[in-house]
């Protein structure tokens, strides 16, 4: 172009091509872009290009440049999939542990279960023994207390005063003593607890008890009550509740050892020995929802100053609700 540009021939041309039309538009752009381009200007134009061409890749650099990201793409990928596989072999070992986790824990709580049912057996063979070794017992609850008293010969005059003209001439008192706690800050008595030799003796004193109304002795409101495990009052305040509505609607029912609950609905006696046998024990007795608290799992409850516990009654016929404190315990 510059050749061109430069030869006579060119200029001659562009001069001719003036000098036939001077007054044209076209002259003056002409002779404009002649003014600008100079053959400097041309130059640069020229190196620009050269160096766009230059710069410009080649099948060849493309082909390798391919070839180098196919190169790192297979490199990524593999290291991709030694990452999944060491994952999948970590899974595999999750998993392995969860089962062995899972058949572990399962086999626990069949092993606490079990152990849970063998204690419960045991609690209720230690309750059984301790109401056993209990049965000659007898709880006197009114007596007046002193400091110098002597068990034998008071509960010796109130045993004749029960029995009247049945009373033999020795009661046979092995023991007899004040409860063990502290002495009660209301001031009232303790219980006394005697035991006898005589089982039979000691029946007989219970049933004249509870044939009597009242039993005064020494001017003071006596009652008897048989003398029973910690465990079994425990589970009687429990189920203070139920044997109330029991009353109430005179469905007459006995307590039993080892310890229940026995009540009859016309001719079928229903039994509570557990917790959990309360709700079915409620429909089959057509009784409202009555809440029991559990007296195995739960804290017993808090005793009182004085003792609370009651005896061993047993209601077969139905009949107005006995008085608190009668002659055969506060009513359960």
């Amino acid at each position: 172009m510059d050749e061109f540009l430069a030869t006579p021939h060119g200029l001659r041309n562009s001069g001719e091509a003036g000098a036939s039309a001077p007054d044209s538009p076209g002259s003056s752009i002409a002779g404009s872009a002649r003014d600008s381009c100079t053959p400097g200007t041309l130059s640069q134009i020229s190196a620009d290009l050269a160096a766009i061409s230059a710069s410009m890749m080649t099948r060849k650099d493309k082909g390798k440049m391919v070839t180098e990201l196919s190169a790192i793409i297979r490199e990524e990928i593999a290291a991709v999939r030694t990452d999944l596989t060491a994952l999948e072999q970590r899974v595999d070992v999750l998993e392995v542990e969860r089962l062995q986790t899972q058949q572990h824990r399962q086999a626990s709580e069949l092993a606490t279960t079990r152990q849970g049912n063998i204690l419960l057996d045991l609690r209720r063979q230690v309750e059984d023994l301790d109401n056993r070794g209990r049965r000659n017992n007898i709880r006197i609850r009114g007596l007046p207390e002193s400091e110098d008293e002597v068990p034998q010969e008071i509960l010796t005059g109130l045993f004749a005063q029960i029995l009247g003209d049945a009373a033999p001439g020795d009661f046979g008192i092995e023991r007899a003593h004040r409860a063990l706690r502290a002495p009660r800050r209301d001031g009232l008595p303790r219980d006394m607890i005697c035991a006898l030799l005589s089982f039979p003796l000691k029946e007989s004193i219970m049933r004249a008890a509870r044939s009597q109304q009242h039993i005064t002795y020494m001017e003071a409101q006596i009652s008897l009550y048989q003398d029973l495990s910690t465990i079994t009052l425990d589970a009687r305040r429990a189920l203070r509740p139920l044997t109330r509505a029991l009353q109430e609607r005179r469905i007459p029912y006995k307590w039993g050892f080892p310890f229940s609950l026995q009540a009859r609905v016309g001719n079928v006696w229903h039994i509570i020995r557990w917790p959990n046998d309360v709700p079915r024990f409620l429909r089959s007795a057509n009784l409202p929802t009555i809440t029991v608290p559990n007296w195995i799992l739960e804290q017993p409850p808090a005793r009182a100053t004085g003792p609370t516990e009651v005896a061993h009654n047993i209601h077969l016929e139905p009949g107005p609700p006995r008085h608190r404190g009668g002659p055969i315990g506060p009513e359960e």
